[in-house]
């Protein structure tokens, strides 16, 4: 159930003492005789008033302190350990295991509180090779037209659509799980919110021993495979399209570093 200040706030242990107001960032509440007074009309749900009660007037649970949850060192190990998947093993991972590394998402920043993520999930070797059909069809249509000749030519990729039409799954990379992120239409920071949650499920599911590839080839084909949308995902727009499955090699060694830039004004 969406959080509401309103309904969990318990006036006896109201202190009186303001913070909730101070921090509010859709200034929607005003101490009012002692108490706030919640415009809930407005309010976003973001529940940064509760989460910074001294006296968990909203009955949060209490958060551990960070440096007790991971270090930057520890971090930096998970993303050192993630890499970019295209062989996976033929095991598929459990429904519990996908409900794990999906639960991260209710943590998930998005824009404005706006959330309501909807991942689809397609899962087993069956389902995803579902997926590869009208792709394969399609292929087959631009084939005799010689319109699939002009694009290799044209991208660079005739191996690759050659692959393809003889029936080579480098779409999906014969993945057990692919993981459809979709966002609400009408929520202007969608793409990125939905960008961040894959971001946030591919961390996590380091740490359950699975591995993942982010596709950008199925995002783009999206538009074209009327098959692969679904009624439960109408009136949203797809963000992202995750690969997922236990790695049938994993990394041995520390991949070189990217290099990126700071520049700071001092």
């Amino acid at each position: 159930m969406r959080f509401s200040p309103e309904r969990s706030f318990d006036k006896a242990e109201c202190t009186g003492c303001g913070i909730c107001e101070k921090v509010c960032p859709s200034d929607v509440i005003e101490i009012q005789d002692g108490c706030p007074f919640f415009e809930i009309e407005k309010c976003i749900a973001c529940g940064h008033c509760g989460v910074y009660c001294p006296a968990n007037c909203f009955g949060f649970d209490r958060v551990p302190d960070p440096k007790d949850i991971c270090s930057s060192e520890r971090y930096l190990s998970l993303l050192e350990a993630r890499r970019s998947v295209r062989h996976f093993s033929t095991k598929t991972p459990s429904k519990e295991e996908i409900d794990i590394v999906l639960s991260v998402i209710s943590q998930s920043p998005t824009g404005v509180n706006s959330q309501w993520i909807t991942v689809r999930v397609v899962r087993g070797s069956e389902a995803v090779e579902e997926l590869l059909r009208p792709v394969k069809k399609l292929l087959k249509i631009l084939g005799y037209t010689g319109i699939s000749f002009l694009i290799g030519k044209l991208t660079g990729r005739s191996a690759y659509l050659r692959k393809l039409r003889h029936g080579d799954d480098i779409i999906f990379r014969k993945a057990p799980v692919v993981l459809f992120f979709h966002v609400p239409k009408r929520n202007i920071t969608g793409r990125t919110d939905g960008i961040i949650a894959a971001t946030t499920v591919m961390h996590n599911a380091v740490t359950l021993g699975l591995g993942t590839l982010w596709n950008g080839i199925a995002e783009k084909l999206y538009p074209l495979i009327p098959s692969w949308h679904s009624s439960d995902t109408k009136g949203t727009r797809l963000t992202a399209v995750l690969c997922m499955g236990y790695p049938e090699m994993i990394p041995l060694w520390k991949a070189p570093p990217r290099d990126y830039m700071v520049v700071m004004t001092l």
